[in-house]
């Protein structure tokens, strides 16, 4: 990311399947096949939440996994606008994140964009980068471990501040095993013309 170079350095469906030819129906008493549907019945719930004043810096919301479960799908809407024309044109970008914390989440504590700490994943080398024209990059050092949604919002800020909102929508189906007294953790954090940003977050999920 040019606008802050190694800003992100410190950061450590359901199938529905269909009957199939050969397959005898009938057997089975509509209430008992009602229960087992309502067992694998998935589930949702969702929040909102909102920074206000960004202004080169971020900060987090986490909650609680109070029941085991699969997490089936995440749905984020991520939006990003200013609240007063710019002292001078420029890019405005958010970093939207969610992770998995197997533990009560931590911190970077004393970076203005308060990034969770993500463990590395086991299963992947760390990042090598090959830049022969000596180009401003920012990046992670490595693949974060149980990361279910990275996204950018991204804006240019013209003087006048016309037309300089910028929003995105993603939707993650991880299948994720969650257990009891896990955490799932949100992230914004910003760099370039200041603003608001808000995230509003729907998880679909089965329990187990």
């Amino acid at each position: 990311m040019g606008l802050k170079k190694g800003r992100r350095a410190l950061v450590g469906g359901l199938a529905l399947t269909g009957i199939g030819a050969g397959t005898v129906t009938g057997l089975i008493s509509s209430s008992a096949r009602g229960a087992e549907e309502a067992s694998v019945a998935s589930k949702t719930a969702g929040f909102g939440w909102e920074i206000v004043d960004l202004n080169n810096n971020g900060a987090d919301v986490y909650l609680e996994v109070a029941s085991s479960m699969t997490l089936i799908a995440v749905d984020i809407d991520a939006a990003f606008t200013i609240t007063s024309a710019p002292a001078s044109p420029g890019l405005a970008e958010v970093l939207c994140r969610a992770t998995v914390s197997r533990g009560s989440p931590k911190f970077v504590e004393g970076e203005p964009s308060a990034p969770a700490l993500s463990p590395a994943s086991a299963n992947f080398g760390r990042l090598q980068i090959y830049n022969p024209h000596d180009l401003n990059i920012g990046a992670d050092g490595f693949a974060l471990q149980d990361v279910l949604c990275s996204v950018i919002v991204k804006t240019w800020v013209p003087a006048s501040g016309t037309a300089s909102g910028a929003s995105r929508h993603v939707r993650a189906t991880p299948s994720l095993a969650l257990d009891a007294r896990e955490y799932l953790v949100f992230h914004m954090d910003h760099a370039g013309v200041p603003g608001d940003a808000e995230m509003q977050v729907v998880l679909e999920y089965v329990l187990t």
